[in-house]
């Protein structure tokens, strides 16, 4: 018989933990550990915030994020979901002027707010995603608390999540962490436009930068992750649910990472739309200047290496054909010549 102890999960009312919506939960959910376990039950990739009581017109979003996808509009609860709110989220969209993502969540999505989610996700363009998430509460014995979020309504099929980019919700002054990330943009694209004049793209305020790898849905992304202390480079497969792509690659490993000179991070994303083949250098400081050379000619070296090594795979590739020989075996790999 097992010595194993069991004991029994016991529902906490939010408002134990939470006695505020505006002054305690959202500031809560803001953090970057707590809205990264929210990001993951949804399939959202790299989600920032932006902010926290963001204008939008003449209200107040409660949370502002951004993924690489574009914005995602935020609105919370500790209550049953009520009309009040769902018209909030209606006139933010109104002032929004640009798709996004809106995650609504309370302790109890009613019926009819359920049904009015669907509705907004058969009837709006493929750019809109509407979530209704109820938030719950859960502790065993004696152990802290544990928040759980339960997906109650989302897109028929999540698989539509936009692609692109969305506009900017306002033209508001940057914050600190977008002005230092533009700072260090701008610098490394000095160096880059110099590299290869052929590039004009503007430099970003995200922890990221997306170039193109010369054809639609794969990108070549540089990263700068200061939270965690890393920066990186990656082929970045936007559109690739089934995994075909990233197989198909992944059965060439060796072969390309003797192209590329080094081991690769392989990260097949089970579970989301998208896929990443990854080269990242880790315990530096993407802030500290006086490291900026090294790491700009680290970058400069790396996407040069990618470019020479998937840019020629990507564009040969047979989505039809890779599809058919899922079911009868892998397509040899062709010269790169």
């Amino acid at each position: 018989m097992s010595t194993l102890a069991l004991d029994h999960l016991v529902r906490i009312n939010p408002r134990d933990a939470w006695a505020n919506e505006a002054g305690d939960f959202t500031p809560w959910l803001a953090q970057p550990k707590n809205i990264a376990v929210l990001a993951d039950t949804l399939h959202l990739v790299d989600v920032e915030v932006e902010a926290t009581e963001r204008a939008i017109g003449d209200f107040s979003a409660d949370i502002v994020a951004k993924d690489r996808d574009g914005y995602i509009l935020i609105e919370n609860q500790l209550d049953q979901t009520d009309h009040m709110h769902l018209g909030q989220i209606l006139t933010y969209l109104a002032g929004l002027d640009g798709p996004a993502k809106v995650v609504w969540i309370a302790t109890r999505i009613r019926e009819e707010h359920r049904a009015a989610v669907d509705w907004l996700n058969a009837n709006t363009p493929s750019s809109y995603a509407f979530f209704a998430v109820e938030l719950e509460l859960f502790r065993i014995g004696s152990s802290p608390a544990a928040p759980h979020f339960n997906v109650v309504a989302k897109p028929n099929e999540w698989s539509r999540h936009v692609s692109s980019r969305a506009r900017q919700l306002t033209e508001t002054a940057l914050d600190d962490r977008q002005q230092r990330y533009l700072e260090y943009w701008t610098a490394f694209a000095k160096r880059l436009y110099e590299h290869d004049p052929s590039i004009s793209a503007r430099p970003p305020k995200d922890h990221w930068w997306t170039l193109s790898l010369g054809r639609t849905g794969y990108s070549l992304t540089f990263l700068a992750g200061v939270r965690d202390r890393w920066i990186g480079v990656e082929v970045y497969c936007h559109n690739d649910e089934d995994k075909l792509v990233f197989d198909h690659l992944e059965a060439q490993k060796d072969v390309i990472e003797a192209e590329f000179g080094d081991t690769l991070e392989w990260e097949r994303l089970d579970g989301r739309k998208a896929s990443r083949i990854a080269s990242r250098w880790r315990g530096v400081d993407p802030m500290n200047k006086e490291q900026w050379p090294d790491f700009f000619r680290w970058y400069l070296d790396r996407s040069d290496r990618f470019r020479r090594c998937f840019a020629p795979r990507i564009k040969r590739l047979d989505l039809d054909m890779l599809a058919e020989s899922q079911r009868g075996g892998e397509p040899e790999e062709t010269s790169s010549a």
